[in-house]
């Protein structure tokens, strides 16, 4: 018996000895175990002291946020919100292009054929006042009109109504009544008579078109705008100066054969000038004519004016608001010159979002929706922004969370498939 009670001491006493020894393990293989420091022999690390009971860390807040996994770290830390339903003073941003009123356009006719034997406007934009010579031509059916009116004037003097006819004659070829005049006190037939201008304004070509601003700016505009950055680019007009020699090529020259109708010149009248605008019918809102517009023409110069015509297209898969400014004062404007606008729409109430909860894909722009405690990509269609806001017109419900910011979810990397 008492050899059996040693024995049971003794084993007590190696097994409070075993409670109280250190245990050594690999952090990167657990499965080595070891009473004594040492090395890993699988990874060559060191062995780290298992924690005796009683010496567990207590898992605090920070603690248990600290230990996650990356995953539910990132997610955990990521701002959400929601739509909100409101009704915003909206405002649109756009570029446009000074341009002339097509309404104010005039052609300078030939109404008699012959040669033109001397031609004064020689360059497109070539500034005409009203009333001003513009060509000279030789005309064998005015010449002989005009030899009609003397041989009446010489040999039929008393048959004014002869004489009369033969003069209306040569005021529809165009002959004024002055040189009419010149002709019956000089008692001699002018071989070239004068064409002057009915308009003032500036010689166009007859195949130049209005500057307008191009539908692949627009879009390469609207597309860079608002998404990373809201980097913009300055859409760039459709220019007429890079072809001004080939339309200079276009105007009629001296030496030319005209017919009877034919247009000699077409004159722009600039004192009526507009502004147009090209813009996204997806940030277009809710434009409608009268909406007040605001011009900012450079060195400070601000001109303030309204809607006046507003016209849908379509062009490159795109579809556009094409939009008419008509001003007041158009003496500081130039024809091809770039200005910023600002239009205030009305309010309306719409669904609107911060700006840094839409991603800006290009085609697409993409919100990120949180389903069970996950972020998924979303497809929308937004419009008009304002004041740091966004409205969402599809695609979204106010009962939707979504992160705050969607930059955060995504790196250069990252390939978004949305829903």
């Amino acid at each position: 018996m008492l050899v059996l009670f040693m024995l049971v001491l003794a084993s007590c006493k190696n097994n409070e000895h075993a409670e109280h020894a250190d245990t050594y393990t690999c952090p990167m293989h657990p499965t080595v175990v070891s009473d004594r420091p040492g090395s890993c022999p699988v990874c060559g690390m060191d062995l780290v002291r298992k924690a005796k009971p009683g010496e567990e860390v207590k898992i605090t807040k920070d603690l248990a946020r600290l230990i996650k996994s990356p995953n539910e770290v990132v997610v955990a830390s990521i701002k959400t919100i929601k739509g909100e339903f409101k009704s915003l003073p909206a405002t649109v941003e756009a570029q446009g292009l000074v341009t002339y009123d097509t309404r104010y356009v005039y052609t300078i006719p030939a109404r008699i054929g012959g040669r033109l034997e001397k031609v004064y406007l020689k360059y497109v934009f070539q500034q005409v006042a009203k009333g001003q010579k513009v060509a000279d031509i030789y005309s064998p059916e005015l010449l002989t009109a005009q030899r009609e009116l003397l041989y009446l004037i010489e040999n039929d003097r008393d048959n004014q109504s002869l004489i009369e006819s033969a003069k209306h004659k040569l005021y529809l070829l165009d002959a004024s009544e002055r040189q009419v005049e010149d002709i019956v006190s000089k008692k001699e037939a002018a071989y070239t008579f004068s064409i002057f201008s009915a308009y003032g304004g500036y010689v166009i070509s007859e195949s130049q078109q209005a500057p307008a601003m191009t539908t692949s700016s627009v879009s390469a505009s609207s597309s860079m705008g608002g998404g990373m950055g809201d980097a913009g680019t300055t859409p760039t007009p459709q220019s007429t100066q890079s072809n001004n020699s080939q339309q200079n090529a276009d105007l009629i020259r001296e030496g030319n054969y005209v017919t009877t109708g034919q247009t000699l010149f077409k004159v722009v009248n600039t004192s009526a000038l507009r502004v147009e605008l090209n813009l996204l019918t997806s940030q277009s809102g809710s434009i409608k004519t009268g909406d007040e517009v605001s011009l900012d023409l450079g060195n400070g110069l601000t001109e303030k004016g309204k809607v006046d015509f507003v016209q849908p297209f379509f062009s490159e898969g795109e579809e556009f608001l094409k939009l008419r400014v008509y001003l007041n004062n158009s003496q500081q404007l130039r024809i091809g010159q770039l200005v910023a606008a600002t239009i205030q729409l009305k309010e309306t109430e719409a669904l609107w979002l911060p700006k840094e909860a839409v991603l800006d894909m290009g085609l697409e722009k993409i919100v990120f929706v949180k389903e069970r405690e996950v972020f998924k990509p979303k497809k929308v269609i937004t419009g008009v922004r304002t004041n740091g806001s966004i409205e969402i017109r599809q695609g979204l419900s106010s009962s939707d969370e979504v992160a705050m910011n969607a930059q955060y979810l995504v790196d250069s990397e990252s390939f978004i498939k949305s829903k």
